[in-house]
């Protein structure tokens, strides 16, 4: 299990079973309580008291061979982990992928805030799920 939503009613989803499969879409249209997601290192990020909620991944594809890695084959590098509040954006950003030279080792998080709305290179970002009022 990748994350585990409680929802205002008390019901639970159990969602991704890996990266590439994280089920997001299909979290039910209900009022989201909290979100816990599991780390690398097998401990949780619990998100709560958000407006909205978001979740995706950043992968890159090596084109050159240069990672070691399959020519061509996509590396998933960070997980974000969003909640809104008001105008404002909470991110965490947790590394999944690291070389020798990364600046970052797996499972480093990496907060910000960002403005409503422009998120994604200055547009909205897609796949928001709605949490409690506050």
């Amino acid at each position: 299990m990748l994350y585990q939503v409680v929802f205002d009613d008390k019901s639970i989803f159990k969602g991704g079973d890996s990266y590439k499969n994280t089920n997001w879409v299909n979290i039910p249209d209900k009022f989201i309580k909290q979100i816990s997601f599991a780390l690398p290192d097998g401990n949780f990020i619990t998100l709560q008291g958000y407006e909205a909620y978001n979740h995706f991944i950043e992968a890159t594809q090596d084109f050159y061979g240069v990672t070691g890695k399959s020519k061509g084959k996509p590396t998933i590098r960070f997980q974000y982990l969003r909640g809104k509040i008001k105008n404002k954006i909470i991110s965490f950003r947790i590394s999944l992928f690291q070389t020798k030279d990364s600046k970052y080792r797996i499972g480093d998080i990496t907060r910000r805030e960002l403005e409503w709305g422009k998120d994604d290179n200055g547009k909205s970002s897609k796949g928001w799920k709605k949490g409690i009022k506050i």
